[in-house]
């Protein structure tokens, strides 16, 4: 079951570029025999995603990178191709994208008048390009959305939009969920429209990657969809960049936590709780969300030592060939199989492996000198020890260029609307739009008590002090959203619907 050859291919490769390598060696067991593996002219390269993919993020930013400039609207059109029709070309160009694929369509195959065509043409212009922009008047229009440009270099924002899509429709389950849900019968120019630019399908985006997602989110994401898409059609269209952000904010921190090696025999089964406010209050020092929020569950060492987690992560499932999950699945699967002595040896070499090979990679980088922590014993006397003697080393000898770079790339998402510094610290809010929204999607129409209302918001790992539940209660009086049973105000309801 554990199969090491994974590991050696992915973290071990070729190299013409410096012959004085000291030339390794690695153990293999051939037919109940151990043998000596020399690694002739390979190096230790840092893989972090060879078997699993975990964060949608790259290590080198000026590849791939996400943030403000980039707004919404691009992760939307690029979830729905990719999750829905992945040969459906955006609309970029709104002439050659939109207009020329339909009058074709309508003169070639429904062999139309050119003064009918070009009438149609007019109303097409007016629908759905007023204002010189793509507006979106029907949710099947989604995919069409074009990726945002983001700052002048527009590769790289592609790039890290493509992953973010990626990373979201990951969460479905099963893939084909979205066709069904989208399968409402569409009027006249709906459907001239779709089958229009369907017949004219680009190199729309399959899935490079799938993503591991935790099993109480993505279980989350399916019914809320469900739920979501069967709103009013405008309703779909004015809040789908608000769902998609809201659960890519809450998979990230949420996966950033459960993602310490320490807690590899905890099973994920539910969020952790961390305690927000609303983005019109103060922060002061006391507060539950200074203490209790952000900066407590995903805090500095959480971010800096990420990558290394990531890696320690990826070489576990690397030795059971494939995607097998977190750590406590990998666990799991590692307990299936009796921890005997050809497996103790097997292990034994991958820790040798790691320290000896990492710390001669991290000899040779002319960045900053690096600072070895001490060396650790490469003796394995159970899978728990391996676990963590591999997530020791995987974060402790982790280049010192990769502790910023997760936090930048998390910030970037997370301050577009849920993250904002106060004091110095982090602290996670929600503005009116989605604290609105939220409320509407837990309650789900229905007429709710308030205080069930908060435990709801507790299922998603959102937590609420004495001060932000008075600040959500002045919020929905002001809104005449509140209802109180008595004078004593002791049961309030409220009922939210978008």
């Amino acid at each position: 079951m554990i199969n090491t050859e994974n590991f050696y291919s992915s973290y071990y490769k070729d190299t013409t570029k410096d012959k004085a390598l000291p030339t390794a060696s690695r153990i293999r067991f051939e037919n109940g025999v151990v043998e000596n593996v020399l690694l002739e002219d390979k190096e230790f390269t840092d893989a972090f995603r060879s078997s699993v993919q975990v964060l949608p993020f790259t290590s080198n930013p000026s590849t791939s990178n996400y943030d403000r400039s980039c707004g919404l609207r691009g992760i939307t059109g690029e979830f729905f191709r990719k999750s829905k029709d992945r040969q459906t070309k955006a609309i970029s160009d709104f002439e050659n994208n939109a207009i020329q694929p339909v009058r074709n369509y309508l003169l070639q195959q429904k062999h139309m008048k050119e003064k009918q065509v070009e009438e149609f043409i007019e109303i097409m212009k007016d629908v759905m390009y007023s204002d010189g922009s793509l507006t979106i008047i029907d949710p099947s229009f989604l995919k069409f959305l074009p990726l945002t440009d983001g700052n002048t270099n527009s590769k790289k924002y592609e790039h890290g939009q493509r992953s973010i899509a990626e990373y979201l429709s990951s969460m479905l389950c099963p893939k084909d969920l979205l066709v069904d849900m989208l399968s409402k019968k569409p009027n006249l120019f709906n459907e001239i429209i779709i089958s229009a630019l369907s017949s004219s399908t680009g190199t729309g985006g399959s899935n490079e990657n799938e993503y591991i997602i935790l099993p109480f989110i993505k279980e989350a994401f399916g019914e809320d969809l469900k739920w979501f898409l069967k709103r009013d059609d405008s309703i779909v269209v004015k809040y789908i960049h608000v769902f998609l952000h809201f659960y890519l904010c809450y998979s990230l921190s949420q996966t950033l936590v459960y993602l310490d090696y320490r807690k590899y025999n905890i099973v994920p089964e539910k969020p952790q709780k961390m305690y927000y406010i609303l983005t019109s209050e103060h922060a002061s020092e006391g507060r539950e969300a200074v203490t209790n929020g952000w900066n407590k569950y995903v805090n500095k060492e959480a971010l800096e030592k990420s990558f290394g987690r990531i890696e320690a992560l990826d070489i576990l499932n690397s030795l059971l060939d494939g995607n097998i999950g977190f750590y406590n699945d990998v666990y799991n699967k590692l307990k299936e199989q009796d921890f005997n002595d050809e497996i103790k040896m097997l292990l034994e070499d991958v820790i040798c492996s790691y320290q000896r090979d990492k710390r001669e990679q991290l000899k040779k980088r002319e960045v900053a000198k690096f600072q070895f922590p001490d060396e650790v014993s490469t003796e394995v006397n159970s899978y728990d020890d391996f676990i963590l003697k591999l997530g020791l080393l995987c974060t402790t000898l982790q280049s010192k260029e990769y502790e910023s770079k997760m936090k930048i790339r998390v910030n970037n998402i997370m301050k577009i609307r849920m993250l904002s510094t106060r004091r110095g610290r982090e602290i996670l809010n929600l503005d009116d739009e989605m604290l609105f929204f939220l409320m509407a999607m837990i309650s789900k129409g229905t007429r709710m008590k308030l205080e069930d209302l908060y435990e709801g918001f507790g299922k998603y790992g959102v937590a609420f002090d004495y001060d932000t539940k008075a600040a959500i209660e002045n919020y929905l009086l002001k809104l005449n959203l509140l209802e109180r049973k008595s004078d004593s105000g002791e049961a309030q309801y409220v009922k939210i619907v978008l």
